[in-house]
């Protein structure tokens, strides 16, 4: 029989829906495959309650099934990151995260420990939020800032889709298994963040979405992040969980004023209130880090570019790109996006190519 490791320990408490932070302190007192057993047989440990948690330590009680259990991850392309691992982000280990176990993982896990700012806000979204998401995401990339959401319809999913095309880096944070991907929607993204960027979350591969797993969700995303930024949030918004969740971690909320007609800005205009920054452009936020001396940088891209010309740079980082692409990936009418691309040249921001192509000035 197989002897159980700190890792695959974790593993199995996470299967079992185990705090962490108990264990942690057990495991100084006793050998990993020692607690195991200690544990299966509930010798005073204290560490599971309720009958899921018991039926699930009971099919996973033998250490051979725990690792058939834990070599099939890769049939899914899931990886799994445990409480005790190095890459595991110590921001996620404080108290007041509730930490998991462990993490289900598809994508780059070094994206855990970079700078993070999370996105959020209302699935059923206005334009006025949709953009301001796009803004916000899209802008934040520029300072190497890895943009966090729950990949949900709306305004977490634009946040995504901004940073991606930005050129950066995002984390999504699932509210199910990596095989029970939900919304059917969002799936072509997922594939992309996937490849891109890093998805992840608590639940093992096959768990179903549930009613609690998106509240539990929002403490992962507000838990890895410096901040979090409430876009547009009705009264009633999930965003607004996330919001309580930053603030009882000792996380910064940002939260976008919007019209006082507008039931969609009510949760973020109350969140003002009641004393959430202001935030009236992305300087706003890296001036806020920068006077907190934290590791986000202060100083200002060198160029200096209105809000459809960095749009348009930022589409033009990754490589060059023709006017008729530029035009169907900007969303700018044919006179706009010229109107642009002069006033970049001009600014020698780009070089405009043979072919009418462009690409950024080196």
């Amino acid at each position: 029989m197989k002897e159980v490791s700190v890792h695959h320990l974790y593993y199995w408490l996470s299967l079992c829906r185990v705090s962490p932070i108990r264990m942690a302190k057990l495991l100084e007192i006793y050998a990993p495959h020692e607690l195991f057993e200690r544990v299966k047989k509930d010798e005073k440990i204290g560490a599971l309650t309720g009958e899921a948690q018991h039926a699930l330590l009971k099919e996973y009680a033998d250490a051979d099934k725990l690792y058939a259990s834990y070599d099939g991850l890769h049939k899914h392309g899931v990886q799994f990151l445990a409480f005790s691992d190095d890459a595991f982000p110590q921001r996620l280990k404080q108290r007041e995260v509730c930490p998991p176990s462990g993490l289900y993982y598809k994508g780059d896990i070094s994206l855990l420990n970079t700078t993070c700012l999370a996105i959020v806000g209302m699935r059923r979204c206005s334009h006025y939020g949709k953009e301001n998401a796009f803004k916000f995401a899209s802008e934040l990339t520029d300072y190497n800032i890895t943009v966090v959401s729950g990949l949900a319809t709306g305004i977490d999913a634009f946040a995504h889709e901004a940073a991606l095309k930005a050129g950066g880096k995002t984390i999504a944070v699932l509210g199910m298994g990596h095989a029970n991907f939900y919304p059917a929607d969002n799936q072509k993204l997922y594939q992309r963040i996937c490849a891109e960027g890093l998805t992840v979350g608590e639940y093992p591969p096959q768990t179903a979405a549930a009613k609690y797993t998106f509240p539990e969700r929002n403490r992962i995303i507000s838990g890895l992040c410096d901040g979090v930024i409430i876009v547009e949030a009705a009264v009633s918004s999930g965003a607004l969980i996330t919001a309580d969740r930053a603030l009882e971690q000792g996380r910064e909320v940002f939260a976008v004023p919007g019209p006082i007609t507008s039931p969609k800005s009510a949760g973020t205009n109350a969140l003002i209130q009641k004393g959430a920054s202001l935030l009236s452009g992305t300087q706003d936020i890296i001036n806020y880090f920068s006077y907190k001396n934290t590791k986000i940088p202060s100083i200002l891209p060198a160029l200096q570019l209105d809000f459809y010309e960095q749009k348009v740079y930022n589409l033009l980082v990754s490589g060059e790109s023709g006017f008729d692409e530029l035009i169907e990936n900007s969303n700018l009418t044919a006179s706009e996006l010229l109107g642009v691309l002069t006033s970049m040249e001009v600014k020698d921001a780009i070089v405009r190519l043979p072919n009418n192509k462009y690409r950024v000035r080196n």
